[in-house]
């Protein structure tokens, strides 16, 4: 729930409570009616009293706009058949994203890297549902570490943002491997070397 949400709540329920009170003393005989009202015309009497109670309703109209008809996303956590993710509510109906689905579409993100290759992804999940990523890769020795990482943190925040709506906290990436090229070994030498014999050998017998 956001911040404006939980304050028009808040405003709401204290003028409920307010008013239940003064209904209650007034039913009693604890407060009569003409004190009530003398209070509220000397309120509006004056011009600055006037301003202050037309701005108060003039924000708790707004308020009520808002919480009426713009409810906000109520976020939280799930487990269900062992998927955890988070749960998008509005009064549309519900809808569950798993961390399943924010994994792939981080491994999505990896494969447009051709110089990168994701070798372990794990998503977390905090007490406010905010999202992390840790992800250890793989890359090529003609990579530029830095440069890559960046852009792989900001591609995945983009495609995640415009895939599910959900913004991450942190991508941490850790490299765990720098690919370099496979050096033949002596028995691949030997065979490569007769290879090459071979072929010399057969182009001196068509040349005879």
């Amino acid at each position: 729930m956001k911040f404006l949400d939980k304050l028009g709540l808040a405003i709401f329920s204290l003028i409920t409570l307010i008013l239940s009170i003064l209904v209650c003393l007034i039913a009693f005989g604890w407060i009569d009616v003409s004190i009530i009202t003398v209070a509220l015309t000397n309120a509006v009497a004056s011009q600055n009293g006037m301003y202050i109670t037309i701005g108060v309703c003039v924000v708790l109209v707004l308020l009520s706009i808002k919480c009426l008809f713009f409810p906000s996303y109520e976020r939280r956590s799930v487990k269900e058949d062992d998927e955890e993710g988070i749960l998008l509510q509005n009064d549309n109906g519900k809808l569950l994203i798993t961390k399943g689905t924010i994994k792939n579409l981080v491994n999505g993100t990896v494969d447009d890297f051709k110089n990168v290759e994701a070798e372990d992804v794990q998503i977390a999940l905090d007490q406010n549902n905010d999202v992390y990523v840790n992800l250890e890769i793989n890359v090529n020795k003609e990579t530029i570490i830095k440069d890559v990482s960046t852009k792989l943190q900001n591609n995945i925040k983009e495609n995640v943002k415009k895939a599910t709506d959900l913004e991450i906290k942190e991508i941490n990436i850790k490299v765990n491997d720098v690919e370099r090229e496979e050096v033949p070994t002596k028995e691949e030498k030997k065979v490569e070397a007769t290879s090459t014999s071979k072929n010399n050998f057969n182009r001196l017998k068509m040349a005879v």
